[in-house]
């Protein structure tokens, strides 16, 4: 499938040359694909909206291209602008921007107008959306009258009069109460799932990252990161490697503005620790980060461990403070393996000598017994979740699921923990 919307190295430089040099957008390259939700996320500042104003055609990009339907923006002429922002993209702003002096009806039909769209026909169309988002009794009202949900549902009906494949949403519930604000969260997911419209929505509240099928983190101009929801369906040809980084997602909603060293130090910290002290937590994760980043070996790991707290290290028993140094270990050990694996072709029979390992690696602490056929179950499982076919959830369904149902009948509990624990193998990979 081709991309949407591609841009190449987009940047917004103010003051160019001079000693107050500001760049909005630096370097910015994103694919966009037909029917996909993306979420654009970022503290004030960062560059979100004036990237979602370059790709509406209201800002003109100091350097690099911006293709829409395989279109370079930078040769329309004006009236293809016009042309480009009437027919391809919808807006919605944070803060409605309706017209005060006209009702509801009167603010819908606006953009029909523009085209020369017959009175009925325009008519007609917009009491089909407004009935369709519950605002209908409202149209001949004007917008003072309205609650702020509504006036932004009236601000969704006008974006879509024109039937565009695009909408653009600034911040469209920053003016919001938390009700209202999610009535209007659920509309563009409904416009998204039902009407296939690719929707680019702009906010700073992780709250919403759920939405997307992907989000781009954004900072000081720059995409930092992107993030694949493994929750959703993808648009976009993905990788086996971006297929399994579900925990990394689910880090990354907790903690949106951490880099990714970070998140991974997250996912192991949290792997290891169920009884330390927010304050150990901090030290052991800061000390997880360093081993990552290779600053510290795991004989200094061990030391920071086995440190009294009092001293500035996590105060842990010198059993349990090499226990944990064996497992981080064992893990990033299997999460080399896999990511070198992910990164080559290999033949059929490497590739299941690699799920053996990764299976033996999961059951290394394992004490019951286990039949051939349950140990190719879970070898099965493993395959299907490499390959990004099955989520965690699934993974941990089969776990937990009687023999005889064609699981492999594992207590609850762990199949719980060894599903969380291959998760932090892919995680590192």
């Amino acid at each position: 499938m081709e991309p949407l919307i591609k841009a190449q190295g987009l940047s917004v430089i103010y003051n160019a040359g001079r000693s107050n040099e500001n760049r909005a957008l630096d370097n910015v390259s994103i694919e966009i694909y037909p029917k996909e939700y993306i979420v654009l996320f970022g503290p004030s500042g960062c560059g979100k909206s004036t990237l979602l104003y370059v790709i509406l055609g209201l800002r003109k990009p100091s350097l690099g291209s911006l293709f829409v339907n395989n279109r370079n923006v930078a040769d329309f002429s004006e009236s293809d602008l016009v042309e480009h922002r009437r027919r391809t993209m919808g807006i919605i702003f944070q803060a409605y921007h309706l017209i005060p002096t006209l009702d509801i009806m009167q603010n819908a039909v606006l953009p029909k107008m523009f085209i020369n769209e017959g009175v009925v026909e325009r008519e007609l169309k917009a009491e089909m959306l407004l009935r369709r988002f519950e605002i209908w009794p409202q149209s001949k009202k004007f917008p003072s009258a309205l609650s702020g949900g509504e006036q932004q549902r009236a601000a969704i009906v006008r974006a879509l009069m024109n039937d565009p494949q695009i909408i653009l949403a600034d911040e469209p519930v920053g003016n919001l109460d938390s009700k209202s604000a999610g009535t209007v969260m659920e509309t563009l997911k409904d416009i998204n799932d039902k009407d296939g419209k690719t929707i680019i929505l702009v906010t700073h509240d992780q709250r919403y990252l759920h939405y997307a099928h992907r989000a781009y983190f954004m900072q000081d101009g720059k995409i930092i990161r992107e993030v694949i929801n493994p929750e959703k369906k993808q648009f976009r040809k993905m990788t086996e490697r971006e297929h399994v980084h579900e925990a990394l997602f689910r880090m990354a909603k907790t903690y949106p503005h951490a880099l990714v060293g970070e998140l991974k130090a997250k996912v192991l910290a949290d792997y290891l620790t169920r009884e330390l002290s927010e304050y150990q937590c901090e030290i052991l994760e800061k000390s997880i980060k360093d081993v990552l980043e290779k600053r510290i070996n795991f004989d200094d790991l061990y030391s920071i461990l086995d440190k009294p707290i009092e001293d500035g290290g996590v105060g842990l028993y010198k059993q349990t403070a090499q226990r944990f140094v064996d497992q981080i270990k064992e893990l990033l050990k299997g999460a080399e393996t896999l990511r070198v694996e992910l990164g080559k072709e290999i033949p059929v029979s490497e590739q299941l000598e690699l799920i053996m390992k990764l299976r033996r690696l999961l059951l290394d602490d394992y004490k019951g017994e286990l039949s051939y056929l349950r140990a190719q179950r879970i070898e099965e499982g493993i395959e299907q979740r490499i390959k990004g076919t099955w989520d965690k959830k699934l993974f941990q369904e089969l776990l937990d699921r009687p023999v005889k149902d064609g699981g492999v009948g594992l207590k609850r509990s762990t199949a719980r923990r060894l599903a969380k624990k291959l998760e932090v193998i892919l995680s590192q990979s």
